[in-house]
């Protein structure tokens, strides 16, 4: 009775030993009581039942356009009380196979005055600083000026609405300078393969 004790205690050692053997002369320590076993799927690799991951519920954002007064009053800088200065126009997501962007600024309250209409804007650039230059080319505005002629609108008349849209273009627009801006958003109209909007209020 004796030796067969003895001799399963040994085959068991010996079993034990070779299931914590790493076979680089360390040895797995079992788990303590509170331990814990994560798993996880390499990026990009399949579900357990060979499906891809799942990506419901998430989407790209759109083409975007931000302005500095977005959905608020505009500054005073950028309007006829102030400096009239052009404000910066900034974008996100654009398409990919934009070539060029177009800008349009018009009074929602006064029958779609003009206020700026600029083409030659590079999608690469992320931004139109003011003081425009480079490639952009600029239209005659309502005012009859060629920019950006700042909101403007009568005293004491309820707030007004600019809305400042951006396009993209699948081709650049050969537009000669001065030109009116009619001719130009409808040039701009006809050439867009998207668009984005956003818009700002001012009143006096």
């Amino acid at each position: 009775m004796m030796r067969r004790t003895t001799l399963c205690l040994i085959v068991l050692s010996a079993a034990l030993t070779v299931a914590c053997d790493t076979d680089d002369g360390r040895y797995l320590r079992p788990p303590g009581s509170g331990s814990t076993t994560t798993t996880t799927n390499p990026s990009g690799s399949s579900g357990v039942d060979g499906s891809s991951p799942s990506t419901a519920g998430v989407s790209p954002a759109g083409f975007q356009i931000a302005l500095p007064f977005a959905g608020r009053a505009i500054e005073r800088r950028y309007t006829c009380d102030g400096e009239d200065l052009a404000p910066q126009i900034s974008w996100l997501n654009v398409p990919g196979d934009t070539r060029e962007l177009a800008v349009v600024v018009i009074d929602l309250d006064a029958d779609g005055f003009v206020h700026w209409v600029a083409t030659g804007l590079d999608p690469e650039a992320l931004s139109l600083l003011p003081g425009v230059g480079g490639s952009v080319v600029e239209a005659v505005n309502s005012s009859g000026s060629v920019g950006w002629s700042g909101p403007c609108p009568r005293r004491r008349q309820e707030s007004h609405r600019y809305e400042f849209t951006l396009y993209a273009l699948a081709q650049p627009l050969d537009i000669a300078p001065r030109s009116p801006a009619s001719d130009v958003i409808e040039a701009i109209e006809g050439g867009a393969i998207d668009r984005t909007s956003a818009i700002g209020e001012y009143d006096r």
